[in-house]
């Protein structure tokens, strides 16, 4: 199970389950969130398009995204600060709310793409991946510029 690759990747670049559980997230910079009776409320200002400058001019448009997170989510969300690896919020979770930590695990895999989707968090990666990661990205921009 832990010597298969994981879906997971950055920027295309697969990243194995090794790799991808010594990972420690990262809120986005720009978050803010509240909570509430609903729950954790999670902000994120929307990007500055010339189309989103234009038609707010004429429009009350939003500019802010806004995500509303469950118990167990709200609970991995005060973990994401860039110090907890994604193996030790797995074992956290499965200690609080009674699961296996395999099951954490997998559960987590799917929160954090959802998350990294909405760019809501981003991933400080393992010295193995940054190297392997940076290595590929060189060699990339290396055939764009040919």
């Amino acid at each position: 199970m832990f010597g298969r690759k994981s879906k997971n990747k950055v920027k295309g670049i697969p990243v194995a389950r090794d790799e991808f559980l010594k990972a420690k997230p990262v809120r986005h910079p720009e978050s803010k969130w509240e909570e509430n009776e609903k729950g954790l409320h999670v902000k994120i200002p929307r990007k500055r398009t010339f189309l989103f400058s234009f038609f707010s001019k004429f429009l009350p448009l939003v500019r802010e995204r806004r995500v509303l997170l469950d118990e167990q989510g709200e609970f991995v969300w005060s973990l994401c600060d860039g110090e907890h690896q994604i193996k030790e919020i797995a074992k956290k979770l499965s200690e609080r709310y009674k699961m296996r930590v395999s099951d954490a695990e997998a559960a987590l895999d799917l929160y954090f793409v959802q998350l990294s989707k909405q760019n809501l968090v981003g991933f400080v990666l393992p010295e193995s991946a940054k190297k392997r990661y940076h290595k590929k990205f060189d060699t990339k921009e290396k055939q764009k510029m040919k």
